[in-house]
């Protein structure tokens, strides 16, 4: 009897587990999962390419996902939702705003977690790296890097008999072309330039990279530094030829940089430097243009160029650092970042992405030039300077006066004079300026207005 009812017992304690596990709901594998967000600022076939990235993450992992949102403002906004204490976990930046962010301790510094994950600096094209590390920590890992190369028109050089496949590489060379590919009506007036030393705008700040020139090291500037001062009187020299006039009101006729009324796919400039982003544009707005891109060279033949790059960085008080971490650090994979490299028609970052099969698969011709001058010794950026926008700004308005010939001698800006001549006069104008931007803006949110303040408390001596 006793045996019957320990049986019995035996078999309905089983029976009634048996349903208590089948009748109770398992949990949600969604419950285990963490999703970080991630904020990027592209769009267009760039904003596709990294879409497609992040959705392959996601199939590819059960337990983290990412939640890609597109921001357009990202500067304030991601000092919004750190002040606010909701960042995302993960997000785009530029190399030149990342001085900035570091600086106002908006970012997780990410040695320890390179450690972990075992990225080294080694993995990497050294000048991507080394613009990213800066007071004793490595801010970012970069996403899709830029280089700058000469482009020129094959079509314009062979109607003036020139060999279409010879480019000028140094800045002598250039300014030899002016003449032979620089066409005016009867009234003198510009019809095509051969190369304008204002177009791009911002390629003022190339052409001391001619002559070995730099604009500095972190909060060490040297506008005024003898190498400086040859490019741009080298670009003074090619406004003389052109006539400052006379390109002033060539340039009334351009349109947006990028737009089919680009002064070089409408084919009015002959020569430009331009970064390796201009080969998309070339063939949306121009595709008809037989182009080429060749390596720029010094004045003592090594390859230059300018660089710049899109790190992914963590912002401060990032809820899932770990996971965030872990999504970089699945995207420093050759075979991930290299798909977005050629999904954004750029090149990668990584020194063993430079191998024959990822050149012959990329939809840009010329890519193993920007690659090539990017790994170059003499590949320059400007200087990690949280004031950079001011500076940047100073040097074009000095630039300006330079080329409209204004002034005898490049005096490149106004920044290194102040330094030099400290007077009394100077320090109370720096503190009235300080104060009245101070409390005149929206010192937080307002780069130009905080650049401002920054500026002039480093020309003021103040070390930070």
């Amino acid at each position: 009897m006793k045996r019957l009812f320990l049986s019995l017992f035996i078999i309905s304690t089983v029976v009634i587990v048996y349903f208590y596990l089948h009748s109770t709901p398992k949990p949600k594998h969604s419950k285990h999962v963490k999703e970080i967000v991630y904020w990027q600022f592209w769009t267009g076939f760039e904003e596709e390419a990294i879409e497609k990235v992040v959705e392959k993450f996601n199939k590819e992992h059960k337990n983290i996902k990412v939640k890609m949102l597109t921001i357009s403002e990202p500067w304030k906004k991601t000092l919004l939702s750190i002040i606010g204490g909701t960042p995302p976990d993960v997000l785009n930046t530029t190399s030149e705003w990342l001085p900035e962010l570091a600086q106002r301790g908006a970012l997780i510094p990410l040695e320890k977690y390179c450690e972990k994950h075992k990225i080294k600096k080694e993995m990497f094209i050294p000048v991507y790296f080394e613009m990213l590390e800066f007071n004793g920590h490595v801010w970012g890992l970069p996403l899709t890097p830029s280089s700058t190369a000469i482009f020129w028109n094959k079509n314009l050089f062979k109607k003036a008999g020139l060999n279409p496949e010879k480019p000028p590489q140094k800045a002598s060379e250039i300014l030899n072309y002016i003449d032979k590919l620089t066409i005016k009506d009867k009234k003198g007036n510009i019809t095509q330039a051969a190369f304008l030393p204002s177009w791009p705008s911002w390629a003022n700040s190339f052409y001391p990279y001619f002559f070995n020139g730099s604009w500095g090291y972190g909060n060490n500037l040297t506008a005024n530094h003898k190498l400086n001062i040859k490019g741009w009187e080298w670009a003074k020299e090619a406004s003389k030829k052109l006539g400052a006039k006379n390109i002033q009101t060539f340039q009334e006729e351009f349109g947006n940089i990028q737009g089919p009324n680009n002064p070089f796919y409408s084919e009015k400039i002959a020569i430009e430097i331009n970064g390796v982003w201009e080969a998309n544009f070339i063939s949306k707005f121009a595709p008809d243009i037989e182009w080429g891109a060749a390596p720029a060279k010094t004045i003592d033949d090594k390859l230059t160029t300018s660089v710049i790059c899109v790190p992914i960085v963590i912002p401060k008080g990032a809820k899932n650092p770990d996971e965030a971490f872990y999504f970089i650090s699945w995207l420093m994979k050759p075979e991930n970042i290299e798909e977005l490299a050629i999904g954004q028609k750029i090149f990668s970052p990584l020194i063993v992405s430079d191998r024959e099969d990822f050149i012959k698969r990329h939809p840009n011709p010329f890519i193993k030039v920007f690659i090539d001058s990017a790994r170059s010794k003499n590949a320059k950026y400007f200087p990690s300077t949280t004031a950079f926008q001011l500076y940047k700004r100073e040097l074009k308005n000095a630039f300006n006066e330079v080329i409209s010939l204004k002034k005898d001698k490049p005096i490149l800006t106004p920044v290194r004079f102040c330094r030099i001549n400290r007077t009394k006069p100077f320090f109370i104008s720096c503190f009235t300026l300080s104060v009245t931007v101070y409390l005149n803006s929206y010192l937080l949110f307002n780069m130009e207005a905080y650049n401002h303040l920054v500026m002039v408390l480093y020309l003021l001596g103040y070390k930070y």
